[in-house]
């Protein structure tokens, strides 16, 4: 079902409370395509997977540095027409990395391009693009995205899903799919990655 829930004729979008649950379930997809373009801009799946807690066939990882995000997203386009699933690895680092020198508007307009350059290439390729988006917590409201990035991946997404941990499964409910029920679960039993 890992592979079926995801588009490859749009963005998919997998939003989280708990970035446990969405490292594990990341590992889960990594480890079911034989090949993952992962664009890891909060590094915590990078820092599992070189201790060997996430076992997956191949992956190629990008991490951001000073200066190199646009040669980044180049490479990591390049490596696509070998890929069977990019990852994107998630959208509030990616404000992190930049909104002490940019404005928001910006850095919307920029996400949204290099998202739909992704995208454009998954499309070509047949392969699926994965951004994830960790929901913030309102005191007066609940869990919520942050504006900027909602209206984003709203508009762009052909499958929002959303991960949560249940004891030791993984449960991913569809948000909003053109093909699966809205509040459809798929429960992966014993996924939580062991330390």
């Amino acid at each position: 079902m890992s592979g079926r829930i995801l588009s490859t004729r749009c963005l998919n979008t997998l939003m989280f409370s708990d970035p446990y649950a969405k490292l594990c379930f990341t590992a889960h997809l990594a480890s079911q395509f034989e090949k993952v373009t992962y664009i890891d801009l909060d590094t915590t799946f990078t820092a599992y997977f070189h201790a060997g807690f996430i076992p997956a066939n191949r992956i190629d990882i990008y991490l951001p540095s000073e200066g190199r995000l646009m040669p980044m997203i180049k490479d990591a386009l390049e490596s696509m027409d070998t890929s069977s699933l990019v990852i994107f690895d998630s959208v509030n680092s990616f404000y992190n990395l930049f909104r002490a020198r940019e404005k928001t508007g910006n850095l919307n307009h920029l996400l949204s391009v290099l998202l739909m350059l992704l995208v454009r290439r998954g499309v070509d390729e047949n392969v699926p693009v994965l951004a994830t988006s960790m929901l913030r917590y309102r005191k007066d409201g609940g869990w919520l995205q942050s504006p900027a990035s909602r209206r984003l991946l709203q508009s762009k997404s052909a499958a929002m899903l959303s991960v949560e941990r249940t004891g030791s499964d993984i449960v991913v409910a569809v948000v909003e799919h053109k093909s699966i029920a809205a509040g459809t679960q798929v429960v992966y039993k014993d996924s939580l990655i062991t330390v």
